[in-house]
Formats: C-alpha cells, structure tokens, sequence
C-alpha cells in the first residue's frame, strides 16, 4: 500500500507539471494572439485614417473617436486602443504597477517607453498583459507609436511569463 500511494505521488507530480506548462503555453499563445490583433488593428486604422486624410488628429469609427499620431494609432489606451481591441467595455482601468484581475487580460496606455524593448523613446505606447500578472513580471504585448512616420513598436516580452 506504501508503494502505491509513492508511485500515485509521483506520477501526480509529474501530472502537475505538466499542468503548469500547459497554463504557461496558453498564456504564451495568448499573448501571441493579441500581437496578431494589435498587427491587424493597427494595419485596419491606419489605412481608415490614410483614406480619410488624417495624418495626426481624430477619426471616428462605430461611434468611438481614435487618435492616430503621424499615421498611425497613438500609443493611447483610452483614446485609441480599448476601443479599437475591444478588450472591456467597463470605464475601469488597471495601474501599470499592479496585478490583472477581474478581467482576462488588461492594458494600460501613454506610456513614454517600455521595459525591454530600447528602441521604444520618443513617443508612446500601450501594454496589454494577461490577469495574474504584474507588467513588471515581463509577461505583456506592447505597441509603440514613435510619433515619428516609422512603422510601430510591435511584440512580446515573455521572459517572466
């Protein structure tokens, strides 16, 4: 009997592990898929804002107004990209020091540089990072708007995660 409760704990423990890299996997994968968004946002408004001749101001798209800098979405949150990801409806935010919770992913914008990413000054930009985690944890998607014509920061710190 000794030896079967030995082996069920062992193979329990390599059963936890297992799990634990599947949650880490599925945050990776998330954090991938929100690069992928902010790919395709970015791409989506920037081609609305050229079509209507907006180079650095407002365009106004489903009722929302979104600011687009030098061409391309500001490094805003609430005035470009909670409403272009759609992530929350709810007026609340998220302080870039503290852990995500109550929702599955949260973002915070304006943010003059990024950590990791040095090629990220003279402009701003917004970081989305999975609930449970801290920015600081290095585990967030960012977007970087120079605010110079170059194309945007786009990527994945995933090193904490």
């Amino acid at each position: 009997m000794v030896m079967v409760l030995i082996i069920l704990g062992i193979v329990g423990s390599f059963a936890m592990m297992r799990f634990m890299d599947l949650q880490q996997d599925a945050v990776l994968v998330t954090l991938e898929k929100v690069e992928g968004t902010l790919y395709s946002a970015s791409g989506i408004y920037t081609s609305v804002a050229a079509i209507r001749g907006v180079y650095t101001g407002t365009i106004r798209v489903n009722g929302r107004n979104l600011r687009i800098n030098s061409g391309f979405p500001d490094g805003v949150w609430n005035g470009a990209f909670r409403g272009m990801l759609e992530i929350s409806t709810d007026r609340r935010f998220t302080r870039a020091n503290t852990t995500c919770t109550n929702f599955r992913l949260c973002g915070v914008g304006n943010r003059r540089t990024i950590r990791t990413v040095p090629a990220a000054t003279g402009g701003r930009g917004v970081v989305v990072w999975p609930e449970g985690y801290r920015i600081a944890n290095l585990c967030f998607a960012y977007y970087y708007n120079r605010r110079n014509g170059d194309e945007p920061l786009i990527g994945v710190v995933n090193s904490g995660c």
